[in-house]
């Protein structure tokens, strides 16, 4: 497998896993467990990997998403020393994190729906910390809010999680105000 394609698995393995347990495997638990921690801790090893065989030089991947007429829109990693330490501490303390929900949320029955949730958020935070441009980065921290918002009332019978959650869904929606405002001033200012 070529060094290019790493990136490309890393980023998009937890959302297979997010997919494949929503679809298919809610009744599973071990099945459900292992798609999403295998995929997070895969990403973890492959990460080191991308560190050790191609260093820390930056270095842009792209695919082109879109073509209408002369409108091109690609869809692109930016691997930097930067994107690739954060790269490394997200799959590294989300492996972590992983593996101790999976004691933590045995008993609950929403377990499987609990990790979909969760490769979902690791997802968009690795998508955030790849993106190559503003518009991508913005639709990974649109996923982030989704995500969390999911993830903050994952227990929704209870009041409290269900307040937070609007809390937190509100308090996303003026975070996306001022990144969008960010996003504008930087493009003013630099073109």
């Amino acid at each position: 497998m070529k060094l290019e394609a790493l990136p490309w698995l890393i980023l998009f393995l937890p959302l297979l896993a997010a997919g494949i347990i929503t679809l298919f495997t809610l009744r599973n638990k071990a099945v459900s467990a292992t798609l999403s921690i295998g995929a997070i801790c895969v990403g973890f090893v492959l990460t080191l990997a991308v560190i050790k065989f191609g260093g820390w030089e930056a270095r842009e991947l792209s695919l082109n998403w879109l073509s209408i007429g002369s409108l091109n829109v690609d869809f692109g990693l930016k691997l930097d020393a930067l994107s690739l330490m954060m790269l490394l501490i997200v799959t590294g303390v989300g492996s972590a994190i992983h593996i101790y929900s999976y004691g933590y949320m045995q008993h609950d029955p929403g377990f499987s729906r609990f990790f979909a949730c969760l490769s979902l958020f690791t997802f968009s935070m690795l998508g955030i910390v790849l993106s190559n441009n503003f518009l991508q980065m913005f639709i990974f921290w649109e996923l982030v809010g989704v995500s969390s918002y999911l993830l903050i009332g994952f227990w929704f019978e209870k009041a409290s999680a269900a307040d937070a959650a609007k809390k937190a869904f509100i308090t996303n929606r003026l975070g996306d105000f001022g990144f969008m405002l960010g996003i504008l001033m930087v493009s003013g200012l630099v073109g």
